[in-house]
């Protein structure tokens, strides 16, 4: 009988040795976009107004055209959903009627879409757009004209993608001045180097584009 217990006791020690032994297996988010063009394109229309972190107005720009391309697809989580892959020059206007003028920082390679979070309640899709890596410029602004001291890059934009408008509507981003040679850094009182700007804009997606993730 002595044996019989000591034999059960034995058993029960391994298996619990190898419960805690066993991996506990991470979950696996996949995020699936479903584009009504079979080649993927799109196109983007909609304002932008950016301002620094003071709450300073810097200029508007009344639409963004942009083209890029985002396909059908499943991909699992922190792959890339989409891209910019060209660009319009974007007119815009600063808060005293300046001029200002944009572009999408293409000539150093498209920019990406990385999907971060999905809230399924409402359809709406974390997202970070950036170059090839966080540091790489994505747009390019800049005052027209004579006597022009303001020109930086945009880095690093935040935004989230609802289904139900097919809109992305960015939050912030990051700056990178500009600095002419033996000269003064750009932007002095209105920028500083690296800060967080309020990138407001809302990017209407043309053909409407549903991005899902489901985990397991």
């Amino acid at each position: 009988m002595r044996k019989k217990t000591t034999s059960v006791l034995a058993a029960a020690s391994m298996l619990a040795l190898g419960a805690q032994a066993a991996p506990v297996q991470a979950a696996t988010t996949t995020w699936t976009v479903v584009n009504p063009n079979a080649d993927g394109k799109f196109t983007t229309s909609g304002p932008l107004t950016v301002k620094n972190a003071a709450g300073q107005k810097l200029f508007t720009c009344a639409n963004v055209p942009l083209i890029g391309v985002m396909g059908s697809q499943s991909t699992p989580y922190g792959q890339t959903l989409g891209k910019f892959t060209s660009y319009y020059q974007i007119s815009c206007t600063g808060a005293g009627g300046e001029e200002w003028a944009g572009m999408l920082g293409t000539m150093i390679g498209p920019s990406y879409f990385r999907a971060t979070a999905f809230n399924a309640s409402t359809g709406t899709t974390t997202v970070t757009h950036s170059g090839y890596t966080p540091a790489t410029p994505v747009y390019i602004f800049s005052q027209v004209g004579a006597g022009s001291t303001c020109a930086f890059f945009v880095m690093s934009v935040a935004g989230t993608y609802s289904n139900a408008t097919s809109t992305l509507k960015t939050t912030t981003a990051q700056t990178d001045l500009g600095t002419p040679e033996g000269g003064e850094p750009h932007c002095q009182g209105m920028l500083a180097e690296g800060e967080t700007v309020t990138f407001d804009g809302a990017l209407k997606f043309d053909p409407a584009i549903k991005v899902t993730a489901t985990t397991s």
